[in-house]
């Protein structure tokens, strides 16, 4: 369904330990990046800041384009490690798991680009290269050793937990920061990937033990 990226994919530019702990890595070196104008947290660098007429005050939009770029950042590196997982699972479940990170990646797409307006408007800059957003991201890299589907669907879902837990705190930041827009737009995003993080683990779920008498 999807036809392999022009840049490198993201995977293969982002080195670091795997799993679902936030990350973020510098491209081709162990050592952890450091954004030119970053901030603490889920909160990605914000490099430049465009007039505009809109009523938040600088601080705040500031504020929120950071979280923006950061989810943005995010989205985009799970959206590439999904469509990998698309074009190389392998096993029993192979279909139904390639239309399922088919089905995400298409929703992801959606919001990938509602986001990015939403900081453009705010005066950002959104990043849209492969270098840039490796350089953002807090999501950790995807091997490339990994083709089983329920393998792919632990990877997926340990980056996917950390994406939600992200968006957990971008919310309540632009929330706090007094910006409704962001927050309710980001709430539309964590309410997505919530529902993306329980159609995975539902693949990984049994029948719950039974607490002892």
């Amino acid at each position: 369904m999807y036809g392999p990226p022009g840049d490198t994919a993201m995977s293969q530019m982002q080195p670091g330990p795997t799993g679902g702990q936030s990350t973020r890595t510098e491209a081709n070196s162990g050592l952890a990046a450091q954004p030119d104008d970053g901030q603490a947290g889920a909160t990605g660098p914000v490099r430049q800041v465009f007039p505009t007429r809109n009523y938040l005050p600088q601080h705040v939009r500031e504020t929120s384009i950071g979280a923006l770029v950061q989810c943005l950042a995010d989205m985009t590196t799970i959206n590439m490690q999904l469509k990998t997982a698309h074009w190389n699972v392998k096993g029993p479940e192979f279909y139904q798991l390639h239309e399922l990170f088919a089905d995400i990646v298409e929703t992801f797409d959606e919001y990938i680009g509602m986001v990015a307006e939403r900081a453009s408007a705010l005066g950002g800059r959104p990043p849209g290269t492969v270098h840039e957003v490796a350089g953002t991201t807090m999501v950790a890299p995807f091997p490339n050793d990994t083709v089983e589907g329920l393998a792919l669907v632990v990877e997926l879902a340990d980056r996917m937990a950390t994406l939600d837990a992200n968006l957990a705190q971008q919310i309540a930041t632009a929330d706090q920061q007094g910006d409704p827009d962001t927050a309710d737009l980001l709430n539309e995003v964590s309410r997505e990937v919530s529902k993306s993080l329980w159609f995975l683990e539902a693949h990984l779920q049994r029948a719950p033990t039974r607490a002892n008498r």
